[in-house]
């Protein structure tokens, strides 16, 4: 179980302690401790208070990496607070400072969480040039888990910007990086997405197969949430398609799992999904009905089959004129 972090009661009494003490390295500590305790509670202007106390103590200790460490705490506390430009001007400090020691972790979490920034602002060019420095640090440092992260961040950002090709590249990196880290889910995740782009650029049997292989790996690991979001995206495919059985096939499977994981949300989503492939196959079989009423002269026939169709036109009666006299 995952540690209770510590109460106000307690990290105010960790304060007191270390000013009791003449230690001003522990005071800025317990400062800094301060500010997530009231960033966790969305206390904006309470945590940037201690935060901006604890970057005065350690300026004035010369601690430059507790420095850094601050300014990425105030930089997350200002995107908490949505007041982006704030947080990139906190974000770039802290890759100054990172940079000044040579600390290339560092450098690299200040420049994804620039890129964070500006894809929320849907800056996506800043945001991909950002990803793709924050990954080229990551493999530096040998933080091969960060540096799949970024690359699936990068390639959010291309898929943002219209560059689906380029996004299937990116996450195509990332997910070899799962799979040498045997992390089945993450790479079944990394699969799917993958999938949705290639559905994007209208290749649809590529989707199927990629959806196909994230459901064999989740069904190895008993991801039932992402297994029913896996496979309402399948159905989406083949909806696409027009492949109108194996759309229903996986829309009944990704509701019952929804069902299963009370995911509500989910449920509603895949309801609409069944609700359009009604609508879709209706229409297909009035359509063919009124394609046979035409073929046999039957007009009428053919009327009334097209007024159950929304937003189609019946062809206009004839109407018999009077012959002269």
């Amino acid at each position: 179980m995952p540690e209770s972090k510590p109460s106000l009661e307690q990290l105010t009494e960790q304060l007191r302690q270390a000013q009791a003490a003449g230690d001003p390295w522990r005071e800025g500590i317990a400062l800094n401790n301060l500010g997530d305790y009231y960033k966790d509670r969305h206390e904006t202007a309470r945590a940037l208070e201690q935060f901006q106390k604890a970057f005065e103590y350690f300026t004035a200790l010369n601690d430059t990496e507790k420095k850094a460490a601050v300014l990425n705490n105030l930089g997350g506390t200002y995107v908490d607070a949505k007041q982006y430009p704030q947080a990139l001007e906190q974000f770039a400090l802290a890759l100054g400072v990172y940079g000044s020691i040579g600390q290339t972790f560092g450098q690299a979490m200040a420049l994804n969480n620039m890129g964070g920034v500006h894809l929320t602002m849907r800056s996506f060019e800043d945001a991909r040039k950002q990803f793709i420095l924050s990954a080229s640090f990551f493999r530096s440092a040998q933080a091969s888990a960060w540096e799949g992260q970024a690359l699936e961040n990068l390639a959010a950002a291309e898929a943002g910007s219209g560059n689906a090709k380029a996004a299937v590249e990116s996450y195509g990196r990332a997910l070899q990086i799962w799979q040498q880290q045997e992390q089945t889910d993450r790479q079944a995740m990394i699969l799917s997405r993958i999938a949705n782009l290639h559905a994007s650029m209208g290749e649809h049997n590529r989707a199927v197969e990629l959806h196909s292989r994230a459901l064999a790996l989740l069904q190895k690991t008993g991801n039932a949430p992402l297994e029913a979001v896996t496979r309402g995206n399948l159905g989406r495919v083949h909806f696409e398609a027009r492949n109108w059985a194996a759309a229903r096939l996986e829309f009944e499977q990704a509701l019952r799992l929804f069902k299963e994981c009370n995911d509500k949300r989910g449920q509603a989503i895949t309801l609409m999904g069944l609700g359009r492939l009604d609508l879709a196959t209706g229409e297909e079989f009035l359509q063919s009905a009124a394609a046979l009423f035409r073929q046999i002269g039957d007009t009428a026939g053919e009327r009334s089959v097209l007024d159950l169709i929304p937003g189609e036109a019946a062809p206009p009666q004839v109407q018999a004129k009077d012959k002269p006299a």
